[in-house]
């Protein structure tokens, strides 16, 4: 793919999501260009692109400098919601057997918008995904900070849950062709689990293989939570046998069923894994819509 195609693919992607990129951004989201690019370059190709045009600090589709505004605004909001996912994700990463919570989805590059919720990304021991769900379920709700029915607006959205083996997020691809997962894997923002990030970035060497898109350097200072309490190393000594074993087969009984019977009133559209080693809750799978809308746009 030619550096063109490739700048004009990125910058067409982000702006399904009114969301301009800066010369700097569009070097580190490139799509799909394997080569080696220097920031010289991208900015001379970007001076030779009649689709692309330049409002301050920002490249953006023709016709489209009103978003450059919208961006500003947007982070703003990001401000607010990232000191209530660090507010809450305090409660979060203290419950046994959670190894990672992440941001995805819009906030975890700033594009929220006042009625986006908080989309996480847990990673959970294997053996303990429906115990420690229920506890955050319980946390959350409990302080009224939940995303359920059309509460939505700056909420939690507990809808995506892996154990550590289940990490390797390319057999959720569509195929041919999947931007919205590559660019939702790349863009994946952890608050807590230094580790698991790391062997999250190792499955995942896909991103870097197929869309050319390469992970960010692991700095602690982007992790908000770094230590592992006592308190929670206690309770994880107390669920780890059969009690545990025991609280967690009650509670896969009790919610599994209701789960699933929930999935089957669904449509086609939806995205629903339900697994010991996975929890997917996905009403509607836009995937496909944001790809044909995305080819449209070059």
């Amino acid at each position: 793919m030619n550096l063109q195609k490739s700048i004009l693919q990125t910058i067409a992607f982000f702006d399904l999501f009114d969301f301009p990129l800066t010369a700097e951004e569009i070097k580190e989201y490139l799509y799909k260009y394997d080569k080696a690019v220097h920031i010289k370059e991208i900015k001379g190709t970007l001076e030779e692109m009649e689709e692309v045009e330049k409002i301050h600090d920002y490249y953006v589709l023709k016709g489209r400098g009103k978003l450059v505004d919208v961006r500003k605004t947007r982070k703003f909001i990001a401000e607010k919601f990232w000191g209530r996912t660090r507010q809450y994700g305090q409660y979060m990463v203290r419950v046994p057997f959670v190894r990672m919570v992440a941001v995805c989805n819009n906030l975890a590059y700033d594009n929220p918008t006042e009625l986006s919720d908080i989309d996480l990304f847990i990673v959970i021991e294997k053996g303990r995904m429906w115990l420690a769900r229920f506890i955050i379920t319980l946390i959350l709700q409990f302080h009224g900070v939940r995303r359920h029915g059309d509460k939505i607006a700056g909420r939690f959205c507990l809808s995506f849950f892996v154990a550590p083996e289940k990490m390797d997020m390319e057999p959720l691809l569509l195929k041919p062709d999947d931007p919205y997962m590559a660019y939702w894997t790349r863009l994946l923002t952890p608050i807590y689990g230094k580790k698991a990030y790391q062997q999250f970035i190792e499955d995942n060497q896909w991103l870097s293989e197929k869309y050319g898109l390469k992970f960010p350097d692991i700095n602690e200072k982007k992790f908000s939570f770094q230590t592992t309490s006592r308190g929670k190393r206690f309770w994880e000594w107390v669920f780890k046998g059969w009690f545990g074993n025991l609280i967690e087969a009650l509670l896969k009984k009790t919610f599994k069923k209701r789960t699933l019977k929930k999935a089957q009133k669904l449509g086609p559209e939806a995205s629903v894994v339900v697994s010991d080693e996975m929890l997917k809750f996905h009403n509607k799978d836009r995937r496909e819509e944001y790809r044909d809308e995305w080819k449209k746009r070059f």
